[in-house]
């Protein structure tokens, strides 16, 4: 059975407060204006997930929480502290240990480890700009991970990795201003 893999990086954040850390920055107002856009096309093409796997960073829990306001689904949504700033190892193991029965799976994370996985599944390169989406159709979501290579390992051997473990097809890739 296919599944699909929604990988979002967040909405445009906020850096007007130099006193909150970078965790706790919530979006700014181009980034709330653009994550009801995202929501509506994702809607449209039919990609609302089951499950949101969320960076526990406030403005990516806060991206979620837009999301759901403009969708009649309402997917679960898992915070996970694994995926803020997280490496795409790193995003491949929780994909693959929380994904469970999921028909369509989301990850809402950060850069540069967002555009990383996103160009390596899509095997070129993608800009994952604020509030950018790329949707694939993976063949097994459990074998994307946990993936059995140190987190340091080169991209190149999680390329690979990837490559012998399942087949994905990128399928849409949008971002605010192209849609």
């Amino acid at each position: 059975m296919t599944r699909q893999l929604i990988l979002m990086r967040h909405a445009k954040s906020d850096h007007d407060d130099p006193s909150l850390s970078d965790h706790d920055r919530p979006l700014a107002k181009r980034g709330r204006r653009a994550t009801p856009k995202m929501a509506d096309w994702l809607d449209e093409h039919g990609c609302v997930p089951d499950l949101i796997l969320c960076s526990s960073s406030f403005r990516t829990r806060e991206t979620a929480e837009l999301l759901l306001d403009h969708w009649g689904k309402k997917p679960v949504v898992v915070s996970s502290p694994d995926l803020y700033l997280s490496s795409p190892h790193t995003m491949l193991d929780v994909i693959g240990t929380e994904s469970g029965d999921a028909a369509s799976v989301m990850v809402l994370g950060h850069n540069p480890g967002i555009s990383a996985l996103a160009s390596m599944l899509a095997d070129r390169s993608l800009e994952m700009v604020t509030a950018a989406v790329a949707v694939f159709d993976v063949d097994d979501l459990g074998k994307l991970g946990p993936v059995d290579l140190p987190e340091h390992a080169p991209l190149s051997h999680l390329m690979e990795h990837l490559a012998t473990q399942c087949n994905c097809k990128l399928t849409h890739f949008a971002a605010p201003k192209t849609i």
